[in-house]
């Protein structure tokens, strides 16, 4: 199997963020915090059920890893080095085994149709590009894989809250390691070609980032 990503990318496009800015990011992701509290629901309701291997983009210091069985093989694709140690710190206060590795969402270091499930939870709004990583994840799953996604999106087109999002996103994707609150998530799901797609809708009391979407994609 081809072990490599066709979906290529200038390499300049991932080139890793200043040892400063990745630094600070990962102290302040290193914790518990409002928006993963606001998210549990449905971490437990669709992370729990998965099995086999479980391949999971940007899982930053780890606070998934308590919703998955203890049976899953968990391997993590995190681009900044500097939130490793926080994460495998997290796994051995578990008893988990883990297989982190150093990759971008756009060039998953993973075999074609390897994967039972792939994972992301509030990252596909700071991936360079949606289209390829939505693309890596269809093809480092297995025929019939799952895709979960828990993901803060664009506000509806034409409303208050999607002017504000426009207006800030410059300096929000500045300061939250490239996140963009007004990225068109589930469209771009949409037009991603899996077989089918549940999608559930939901808001959080976090401003700006208000609207939200969990569910899964089969390949």
């Amino acid at each position: 199997m081809n072990t490599n990503s066709p979906n290529k990318l200038n390499p300049a496009d991932l080139r890793p963020k200043s040892g400063l800015r990745s630094r600070l990011f990962a102290k302040l992701m290193a914790g518990e915090d409002a928006h993963d509290a606001a998210i549990a629901p449905y971490k437990r309701m669709f992370l729990s059920e998965l099995q086999g291997n479980v391949l999971e983009i940007g899982p930053g210091s780890g606070p998934n890893l308590i919703y998955y069985a203890p049976d899953v093989q968990w391997i993590g694709v995190e681009h900044n080095p500097y939130m490793h140690d926080n994460l495998r710190a997290r796994a051995a206060s578990q008893g988990r085994m883990v297989d982190l590795r150093t990759g971008h969402a756009e060039a998953l270091p993973a075999a074609d149709q390897s994967m039972d499930a792939v994972v992301s939870t509030l990252v596909l709004c700071s991936v360079h590009d949606l289209d390829v990583a939505l693309a890596e994840v269809k093809r480092v799953l297995k025929p019939g894989g799952r895709f979960v996604f828990i993901e803060h999106v664009a506000a509806n087109a034409g409303t208050g809250l999607r002017r504000v999002q426009n207006f800030v996103r410059p300096i929000w994707s500045a300061v939250g390691d490239g996140c963009h609150p007004n990225r068109e998530i589930e469209q771009a799901l949409e037009k991603a070609g899996f077989a089918s797609l549940h999608i559930e809708r939901f808001n959080t009391d976090i401003p700006i980032i208000k609207p939200h979407i969990a569910g899964y994609a089969l390949k």
